[in-house]
């Protein structure tokens, strides 16, 4: 499966990409408009007074030398000197010295011996000929004065640093309300009513939490009217059920029929459907979690299975400890499960296993019946859907036992899921978080 990216790291890269393009192709802009020919017009000042001061320098007798020595470093940080042997000229990063190359050479004449390097100790060293005398230049780099290359690599950090926040906090500011969007979607899904969302930010936000607000609020009494509705349904078919009950009883006790016998159990089919109908719009509503010691829990739902089929169930636990979980819901979800493995592997064993792993117990009810076709697997949760296909409840029931599993699962954020068993038969899990 493709692996899915959250919408920060969307928003992030989108806005993160466009600033930092816009750095670059401004630091360009930056460099070859205004860095560049700064550079190039300082070395060409540069130029100027070197070759100038070695002409001067040349000319003036040996007391007017020292003087002009002393004004030029004095001036200009420059030390001027006649060497004999010319300096060993080494490759140089220093894009300064390339700038100052050019413009020597359009100041000298040509085959000057022109020499640059820059040495370890922040100077420079030109050399050149002139009069065929062999010219020594040592300067400190601190006569540049200013140096745009360095401030506008600073300039580009900086933009860097402000680009990496403003994207971050962009990105929260626009996925922020998303995710508390999800996190309200989500307790919808376990039947729980969530506060209602801020009406504030951007217009389309904003309109998005106010029709979010409604439409839970909606959900909320939609849900409320179906079981009020489905109880007063209950009630009101459950009376005459009741009477009917009642009347056959006393018919049976008169006179004894197969139709009487008949009578009386589709009544209790009806009043189970009827149950089994309510219990499933319940199952939406959100019970209240207890300290529970898992254990006793398993054991006490176990001993209810066994009293109704003795012998065919087996527990074992492989973990100790107690949960904050909803008791009824859980005790529902078990006994539904188990039941069902019971009636599907005819007369054979029934396994119930509880391991712990990590923050999570896991709950498995297997056996050996016939198993169920991979197609219909996730079908068997639906509401009615029986793999049997006749409707007789003797074979497969009223088909609403793991609809509300599933729904009491997902109404306490726990997980259930059914797999075929390798050897034939059905394992069924619940997965609860700790």
């Amino acid at each position: 499966m493709k692996r899915k990216h959250s919408l920060f790291s969307y928003t992030a890269a989108t806005v993160a990409t466009g600033l930092i393009i816009f750095q670059i192709v401004s630091g360009l802009a930056v460099a070859m408009n205004i860095v560049f020919p700064l550079a190039q017009r300082s070395a060409d000042d540069l130029a100027i007074v070197l070759v100038l001061s070695a002409r001067t320098w040349q000319e003036s007798s040996a007391e007017k030398r020292q003087d002009l020595e002393q004004e030029l470093y004095k001036s200009h940080g420059l030390r001027i000197s006649s060497v004999t042997q010319p300096l060993l000229e080494t490759p140089s990063n220093y894009p300064y010295l390339d700038f100052l190359r050019t413009a020597l050479n359009k100041s000298l004449p040509e085959n000057q011996n022109l020499r640059l390097i820059s040495d370890a100790n922040e100077h420079f060293q030109v050399e050149f000929q002139q009069q065929g005398e062999l010219i020594h230049f040592d300067l400190s780099k601190s006569i540049l004065g200013p140096k745009p290359i360095v401030a506008s690599a600073w300039t580009l950090l900086a933009g860097f640093l402000s680009t990496l926040i403003i994207t971050w906090l962009l990105a929260g500011r626009i996925t922020a309300p998303v995710a508390q969007l999800l996190k309200a979607v989500r307790r919808i899904g376990q039947g729980e009513q969530p506060p209602k969302l801020p009406e504030t930010g951007g217009f389309e936000l904003a309109e998005l939490a106010q029709a979010f607000n409604n439409s839970s609020q909606q959900l909320q009494a939609r849900r409320e009217n179906q079981t009020t509705l489905l109880a007063g349904i209950s009630h009101d078919l459950r009376s005459p059920l009741a009477r009917m009950k009642m009347a056959l009883g006393v018919l049976s006790e008169e006179q004894s029929s197969p139709m009487i016998q008949r009578m009386e159990r589709d009544i209790a089919e009806m009043d189970s459907l009827i149950g089994s109908q309510l219990e499933l719009a319940r199952a939406q509503e959100q019970e209240a979690d207890k300290t529970t010691d898992i254990k006793q829990l398993l054991t006490d739902v176990m001993d209810g299975s066994e009293a109704r089929e003795p012998g065919r169930l087996t527990l074992r636990i492989c973990t100790q400890g107690t949960i904050n979980v909803a008791q009824v819901s859980l005790r529902r979800c078990l006994d539904n499960l188990i039941t069902n493995a019971l009636h599907y592997s005819g007369q054979g064993q029934v396994e119930v296993v509880c391991r712990q792993y990590h923050n999570a117990f896991y709950i498995s009810v297997r056996d050996r019946g016939p198993g169920i076709p991979e197609d219909l697997i996730e079908n068997i949760f639906r509401p009615f859907f029986r793999i049997e296909s006749s409707r007789n409840r003797s074979t497969g029931g009223c088909g609403l036992g793991l609809a509300i599993t599933r729904q009491l699962a997902e109404t306490h954020g726990w997980h259930v899921a059914i797999k075929n068993r390798r050897g034939g038969g059905v394992s069924a899990w619940l997965i609860i978080n700790r």
